[in-house]
């Protein structure tokens, strides 16, 4: 198992590698001890690619995926394609006035300082109800984020059989299939 803290010892990059891709990531101080290395998938199809092959495998049991917007869509996108599905459904960050009978759950996700609504238009339900749903995010570090989504899943209907992401942050979820550890940095005071 990798580690997940590690001592800051003034790198400017993480070599990040996912069964033999690499990406060098950008470490970034977030208080006066703590650096994380920090993944932006948005854009790098290559990676996204790379990564949904592996992770389709896992979901091959999944009817529909399930995911969060913005960073997990791409990744969705590219796995549905993969498994044949003709659709999957987006969590929004927030109602729209276009939704019907909207599905909505509060959370609180690392990257917020106040809490959010995680939303499912009504009209996606019958995509949920009754099916075997995976669900599916780029980096899980609290879980916030990925809890709020089966909720919703729940909430439509639908049975989460399965959760995955690129990468886990922080901590080791046992129920979450994942490609990648981002160790956090401290530094030694």
């Amino acid at each position: 198992m990798e580690e997940l803290v590690l001592e800051y010892d003034g790198r400017k990059y993480y070599e990040l590698t996912v069964r033999e891709f690499r990406r060098s990531l950008p470490l970034i101080k977030v208080s006066d001890d703590t650096w994380i290395a920090y993944f932006d998938s948005l854009g790098d199809k290559e990676f996204i690619a790379h990564c949904a092959r592996i992770l389709a495998s896992q979901l091959s049991d999944c009817e529909i995926l399930v995911t969060s917007e913005s960073k997990g869509i791409p990744l969705v996108h590219e796995i549905a394609g993969i498994l044949g599905h003709k659709k999957y459904v987006v969590c929004r960050k927030e109602r729209k006035p276009f939704m019907e009978n909207p599905l909505i759950v509060k959370y609180k996700p690392i990257t917020s300082s106040k809490e959010l609504e995680l939303v499912i238009d009504g009209r996606y339900v019958e995509l949920i109800r009754s099916k075997r749903v995976g669900i599916v995010d780029d980096i899980v570090s609290t879980r916030n984020t990925m809890e709020a989504m089966e909720r919703l899943v729940t909430m439509a209907g639908g049975k989460v059989v399965k959760k995955a992401t690129v990468l886990v942050e922080g901590e080791h979820h046992k129920d979450v299939i994942y490609l990648g550890v981002l160790p956090i940095f401290k530094s030694r005071r």
